[in-house]
């Protein structure tokens, strides 16, 4: 059974906002793609702006979701112990993968979608972005902190946001990578291990020292 009209536009939107970004999409590319009308984008969504919320929401939401009850599991198993970094760097990285391996899209659409939604610099994207995952960021940052309680809260933060680069421009480049690097071919779970031991590794490393001001501690 084709998809209805609101499911195509949902589709054709989340191909335009992946590839070029938020700015640089008119509503008449999308509908032009989804081979629909301007009045049927705007009977079903109202904006441009309420159509990227509802794109991010339709893969986002499942994925937060995934990477709360992962989290949710780690620290009912450990109860008021010390969290392991690992499991809980791959509880918020993995449901991306998954997500992708799930779906079956033959082009990695969702991927530069979640890249696009951590670097686009768009107040409206962004302004999308920081609603969706300020829940997230509070769990996950408290849960770097259980696992690092030596480190300070504003360098596990920052910690964090490396990881979120990191996995931005692992979604954004990871289909380009290879005209310039030419790395060995990684299939998603290859891909997933690599960027969880880069992380991994990240966040174990020593903090910044007293007295020390430009550069950590060996």
């Amino acid at each position: 059974m084709p998809p209805d009209t609101k499911t195509r536009i949902l589709d054709a939107a989340e191909t335009r906002f992946a590839e070029h970004g938020y700015s640089a999409t008119s509503l008449r590319d999308i509908t032009t793609l989804a081979t629909a009308n301007l009045a049927s984008a705007n009977y079903h969504f109202g904006s441009k702006s309420a159509l990227l919320e509802a794109v991010i929401r339709r893969r986002v939401v499942p994925v937060n979701n995934e990477r709360l009850r992962l989290l949710d599991e780690l620290e009912a198993k450990v109860g008021s112990g010390r969290l392991d970094v690992e499991p809980v760097v791959r509880a918020f990285l993995a449901p991306v993968f998954q997500t992708t391996v799930e779906s079956g899209f033959r082009e990695p659409k969702f991927m530069q979608l979640v890249g696009r939604m951590h670097s686009e610099t768009n107040s409206d994207f962004r302004d999308v972005f920081l609603r969706l995952f300020v829940e997230v960021g509070k769990r996950f940052g408290s849960a770097f902190s259980r696992a690092r309680p030596e480190i300070e809260a504003g360098e596990v933060m920052w910690r964090l946001h490396f990881m979120i680069g990191s996995l931005a421009h692992t979604m954004v480049w990871e289909r380009y990578v290879g005209e310039m690097l030419a790395p060995p071919a990684r299939d998603r779970q290859e891909l997933l291990g690599a960027l969880t031991r880069f992380v991994v590794a990240g966040m174990r490393a020593e903090g910044v020292q007293s007295g020390e001001t430009g550069s950590a501690a060996r």
